[in-house]
């Protein structure tokens, strides 16, 4: 049971969560969606960095944060550690894990039409 938690200016109103090593970025479809995702990335829809800082909270196998679930996703991790924030503004942080594999990915957020805080919740997927 961890966390970590990181405030970015959120570039292009977006964060990201990636697998540290040879992460596939994905492609917004319509730029309405609250959050997209590869197999080794996620990256969710923020307020407009003009708006402020955005804050990013990962935690792993803790209980489900405060805020509106808006994304799961199955996240394949090669290494023991994820990086998060913005990628675009280059604050990043970086979250061991405790193996490497797949995780259940379930992102929140406190207002889903323009976040200002998003939190990642990490569970390891058994099987």
């Amino acid at each position: 049971m961890s966390e970590s938690e990181i405030s970015v200016t959120p570039l292009n109103a977006q964060v990201v969560l990636f697998a540290s090593e040879g992460a596939e970025f994905p492609e917004w479809v319509t730029g309405e969606e609250p959050a997209v995702a590869t197999d080794s990335a996620i990256m969710v829809a923020t307020r407009e960095d003009l708006a402020g800082d955005v804050t990013v909270r990962v935690l792993v196998d803790e209980v489900a944060p405060q805020g509106e679930k808006v994304f799961e996703h199955v996240l394949s991790v090669p290494t023991r550690s994820v990086r998060f924030g913005s990628f675009l503004s280059g604050e990043l942080a970086e979250i061991p894990l405790p193996d490497a594999g797949e995780y259940i990915a379930q992102v929140y957020v406190d207002d889903p039409a323009a976040a200002s805080a998003v939190f990642v919740l990490l569970d390891r997927r058994e099987g």
